[in-house]
């Protein structure tokens, strides 16, 4: 599609393209915003950790703007959410948001979550009119996209008051999106990001149904954009060997619920004490060390375990290339829809998962079993025997996982959709 000319659009990340952890996927999305838009502007957030960063090439016409980001490892972590807190406190938009979600904001969380969306949003609101000001940015062909559904969302609305020409959307995934993930269940300034932007776009249509339930009046301002993965080129091949390989991929936090997988693999090495079972989880986090040291302690003699740490994306698809595997597991308490289920099913992996958020929409009978949002580990163990015990049904699951990923998460179908989308609102 051929972008009109001058048309901007301006893309609010948290540490993209400077992490190589954070937000990395976007890397295959970028490719077709940079050809449906004149100019990109990536507007990170914060410095990703030094172990963490990267120097990513960017294309030609796509460049990253750095005044608004801010180092909590070379900065003072307390001066930057004291500079949060008072331009929150001196802002009148805190104000009306406390009237109308007082109950919540009396909860110190819920007040500190109101404070830091408010703060954000600030910075971003002012990062705007400056450029605005100096002629770097022209209302009627600048298009404001960000990534997250949170403070920069609001930021982005704040700027559509200053500013009536300006477009703004935003994804919305899982930790953005559903209140009920936190105590107290708030999301700060929700009802102006969902019923103010021109678009919000979920990635699934579980999110979908829920912006819809809470703002019906705002139902076409929402509309589903899928995220995706690439063609990995190759299928990853079974255990030819005996052993049952389980691998998952997540980051080693406590909604992921590491434990819970361990004592599921724990109960099916107990049911099945004659064979064999690997299981290696792929990513990093601030809990690896304690899940290494609770896997040693739990698992038993006939359950391997290895955890690799982070992997790049191109690491995780050489694992798969090179390496067996038989089912892929997520037992995460809240999702939007996980990348890395796509990756799995790209590769022809069968899935056990949560039925929690968008995963029903990529997981079903056909491609793998559906858990209870709260399984016991022996439902963990029956799903991982299950798939163990019948191979012919494995070989048809990892069919329809392939076919399936086909469908619905192939990134340059999706992403291809989502840029020509965003280029029409400036038409």
């Amino acid at each position: 599609m051929t972008p009109r000319n001058g048309d901007h659009l301006v893309v609010f990340t948290t540490s993209y393209p400077f992490s190589k952890v954070v937000e990395s996927f976007l890397d295959r999305e970028l490719s077709h915003l940079s050809s449906s838009f004149d100019a990109v502007t990536l507007v990170p957030r914060l410095y990703p950790p030094p172990g963490e960063r990267l120097d990513r090439p960017l294309p030609e016409n796509v460049s990253a703007e750095t005044s608004i980001m801010h180092d909590a490892q070379g900065e003072s972590t307390t001066a930057y959410y004291l500079h949060l807190i008072l331009s929150s406190l001196a802002s009148p938009e805190l104000y009306v948001e406390l009237r109308r979600n007082y109950r919540s904001m009396l909860h110190p969380a819920g007040m500190r979550k109101a404070l830091g969306y408010l703060g954000i949003a600030l910075d971003v609101r002012d990062w705007v009119a400056r450029r605005v000001e100096e002629g770097v940015l022209d209302p009627a062909h600048t298009l404001l996209y960000t990534y997250w559904f949170d403070g920069t969302a609001l930021g982005a609305v704040l700027a559509k008051r200053d500013f009536p020409g300006i477009r703004c959307i935003s994804r919305a995934h899982g930790y953005d999106l559903y209140a009920e993930r936190y105590t107290p269940p708030y999301m700060p300034f929700q009802d102006a990001r969902a019923c103010s932007l021109d678009r919000v776009y979920p990635v699934s249509e579980h999110g979908k149904r829920y912006l819809s339930a809470r703002y019906p009046s705002y139902v076409s301002n929402f509309r589903v954009a899928r995220l995706g993965t690439g063609d990995p080129g190759f299928l990853t091949s079974p255990s030819r060997d005996g052993v049952f390989r389980v691998v998952s991929c997540s980051h080693v936090i406590p909604i992921k619920r590491i434990d819970l997988l361990v004592r599921g693999l724990a109960e099916v090495g107990r049911i099945q004490p004659d064979r064999e079972f690997e299981w290696v989880h792929i990513g990093g986090g601030p809990l690896q060390s304690k899940m290494e040291t609770y896997a040693d302690a739990t698992l038993p003699e006939n359950v391997s375990h290895r955890f690799t740490g982070y992997l790049t994306n191109a690491a995780v698809r050489e694992h798969y290339r090179q390496s067996p595997a038989d089912a892929f597991v997520n037992v995460s308490e809240s999702e939007g829809v996980p990348v890395s289920i796509m990756e799995a099913e790209s590769c022809g992996i069968p899935v056990i998962a949560t039925a929690v958020g968008g995963t029903p929409e990529i997981v079903s009978d056909a491609t793998g079993i559906l858990l209870p949002e709260h399984p016991e580990p022996r439902d963990i163990a029956e799903a991982i025997g299950r798939i163990a015990a019948d191979p012919d049904g494995a070989r048809t699951m990892r069919s329809a996982c392939r076919e399936n990923w086909e469908h619905r998460y192939n990134a340059d179908r999706n992403f291809g959709a989502f840029a020509g989308d965003l280029q029409a609102l400036l038409q």
